[in-house]
């Protein structure tokens, strides 16, 4: 089978790490994929990918609406003809009608977030709202409670669905040999500085527990528009000196096997990669219960999950720093529970799907 898959661009992100997974997964399985990223932006991702005999196509797409990107699409797909195109993000407002233009027999689309989150504005939600409705794409949820979402925000009925979990290389993940305390004592978090990922209650909650557990440090990888609001928040509370930048990092594996908890208390999510990754390690992990966080991990057993108060996250992480036992049971547990999330079950998972009838 030949797989196409559409994407804006190679960002760090978690649709694009995860995009990155399948397509080496796919190959594995002995299909044929060829990318194509919408922007002309070379990344360490887009350029690992090609290190690796990645096909990617690049359509410098302009900022904004882009109308040109439908026929640039349209003849990529006549010419390379793919069995079944698979979008991510907003790629899907250009790529569908593409697909129906070139006449490729399949169409499918994954919801990488929670549905109202990740339509932009009104005319979004009615553009993929049609094509889900007229079967012209078949959306794809990352979980159970995403389901749910696609389904209340689009009127779509359940059954017309899939759930396919987000899956990972398993083999790259370092996992952790020790849970006694690093000093000072890791805690790192991973994600884009937005406001998902709410930075501003994770650097709150480490005021607090910086207060209490004075020998810590926040490592933060990653980059995006609120780096500099954090940067500055990170000294009105004065930890500036124990909160470490670490910026976007195309390997976060080292990172995380070096840290001794992670913190995840965004505001909401679909099925993050970082949380996968941390789990793979076996990490103990605190993370907000919002998304598809509690079909990864089950509080008390796996991980400790929580609101998004900083006074919870504080209070979580502090529970882990005082109790080694504590940390090593969750750890473990998360290890055992990352196997569920393999980038090859993953693979297998939309091979049946790209099959289906009306995918």
């Amino acid at each position: 089978m030949k797989i196409m898959q559409v994407i804006p661009y190679f960002c760090f992100g978690g649709a694009e790490t995860m995009c990155e997974n399948l397509t080496y997964a796919l190959a594995a399985l002995g299909h044929q994929v060829v990318v194509v990223s919408l922007y002309g932006q070379h990344t360490p991702i887009s350029r690992r990918m090609e290190a690796a005999g990645v096909n990617i196509r690049y359509l410098d797409k302009k900022l904004g609406l882009d109308v040109s990107m439908v026929g640039k699409l349209k003849r990529i797909m006549l010419a390379e003809k793919p069995d079944v195109v698979h979008t991510h993000l907003d790629a899907i407002k250009y790529a569908v009608a593409a697909v129906k233009l070139a006449g490729v027999p399949r169409c499918v689309h994954t919801v990488h977030n929670v549905a109202d989150k990740e339509a932009e504005g009104r005319a979004q939600k009615i553009i993929n709202g049609f094509y889900f409705s007229h079967g012209w794409s078949t959306p794809v949820a990352l979980s159970p409670e995403v389901q749910k979402s696609i389904a209340a925000f689009y009127g779509l009925p359940p059954a017309k669905i899939p759930v396919i979990y987000n899956g990972i290389d398993l083999s790259r993940c370092r996992e952790k040999q020790s849970y006694d305390l690093q000093n000072p004592a890791a805690l790192t978090h991973i994600g884009r500085f937005n406001e998902q990922k709410n930075h501003d209650g994770l650097l709150r909650a480490f005021s607090l527990i910086h207060k209490k557990h004075p020998h810590t440090r926040l490592n933060l990888l990653g980059d995006g528009e609120l780096l500099e609001p954090t940067r500055a928040l990170a000294k009105t509370l004065g930890i500036s000196d124990s909160v470490v930048f670490l910026g976007s990092q195309s390997n976060v594996y080292p990172y995380l096997q070096n840290s001794d908890l992670f913190l995840l208390p965004s505001l909401y999510e679909g099925m993050p990669m970082t949380l996968i990754e941390a789990m793979g390690t076996g990490l103990p992990i605190v993370a907000s219960k919002v998304g598809g966080v509690p079909d990864m991990l089950e509080d008390g057993e796996s991980a400790i999950l929580t609101d998004c108060a900083p006074e919870s996250v504080a209070q979580a992480a502090c529970e882990l720093l005082e109790d080694e036992a504590l940390r090593a049971r969750l750890g473990r547990a998360a290890k055992a529970q990352s196997e569920t999330f393999s980038a090859a079950h993953m693979a297998e998972n939309y091979v049946r799907v790209y099959r289906a009838e009306g995918a």
